[in-house]
């Protein structure tokens, strides 16, 4: 088990520097065992399972009972398994017999991830079903509690734009690091807007497109479809331009899909599906 990043044994000659200190700087596990007891056996790959997914945010400290009664009777510890959540120097979580792993990731999730990655799926949500204003007023809470929080305040932004709220979004962008986490999306969004403002109507480029196919037409209707907040149509358009012509003013139609890609954000379903498509016909 040493061998595994991560993943400490602790006995009371370590227990102040590996897992009171270490805690400090992330939550750490503290998992009381026993190789003969079957619900330990069973429990064990559990969390050696969350330690890799996790990537060092958590660090998993085994006490073997055995051989560590000191600290089994100073923490007083009664069953198998049993893992203490120590963060901060202070124990935060006290889980006795087998855990759900559904359960341990909730747990970890609450003290390992920042604030925007919390309340991002419930946001995400209130989009979905049409309540933006929701969302809107949930980051201002959470802005007010951490005002010093550039990827919430990129969110919001974000977020004032799609409701057309572009001259509040572009105040908050302005007061942003240009490298702060999620600003590219807000400033794509606020680019489209402005360089679908100089274009015609969807209807008319549309109309265009049916009398004669265009990859500058494709590409223009793609930007004011962006503008709509109508995503999958327009990387439907960028798409039928790069087939059409994949050299089309300067890569104006790949670089124009990018743009979209890094609107949508990392990991999202939509722009891996799309990547892997352009990806597809350029090779």
């Amino acid at each position: 088990m040493n061998a595994i990043p991560n993943v400490i044994e602790v006995s009371a000659q370590n227990f102040q520097s590996d897992v009171v200190e270490k805690s400090k700087d992330v939550p750490v596990l503290l998992e009381f065992y026993a190789d003969e007891a079957e619900q330990s056996r069973a429990f064990a790959p559990v969390l050696q399972k969350l330690v890799g997914e996790y990537g060092g945010k958590f660090c998993l400290a085994r006490v073997n009972i055995r051989d560590n009664q000191q600290l089994v009777q100073q923490l007083q510890v009664r069953t198998l398994p049993t893992v203490k959540v120590i963060f901060q120097g202070q124990m935060v979580e006290n889980l006795e017999g087998p855990q759900e792993e559904a359960q341990l990731r909730q747990l970890l999730d609450q003290l390992t991830m920042s604030p925007i990655e919390l309340i991002r799926g419930q946001i995400d949500e209130l989009v979905r079903q049409g309540d933006r204003g929701a969302a809107i007023s949930m980051l201002q809470r959470a802005i007010s509690e951490e005002p010093g929080n550039h990827a919430l305040q990129a969110e919001l932004a974000d977020l004032l734009v799609m409701e057309n709220r572009v001259d509040e979004a572009r105040q908050i962008i302005a007061g942003l690091p240009e490298d702060a986490e999620g600003i590219a999306r807000a400033s794509n969004r606020i680019e489209f807007i402005d360089l679908a403002a100089s274009l015609p109507g969807i209807v008319e480029l549309e109309k265009q497109l049916a009398d004669a196919s265009s990859p500058e037409v494709a590409i223009d209707l793609a930007v004011r479809l962006v503008a709509d907040d109508r995503i999958e149509e327009a990387l439907e358009q960028l798409l039928a331009a790069l087939k059409q012509d994949p050299k089309f003013d300067d890569d104006r139609a790949r670089k124009t899909m990018i743009k979209v890609f890094d609107l949508l954000g990392k990991g999202n379903e939509m722009a891996t599906t799309y990547r892997r498509r352009m990806f597809t016909f350029l090779h």
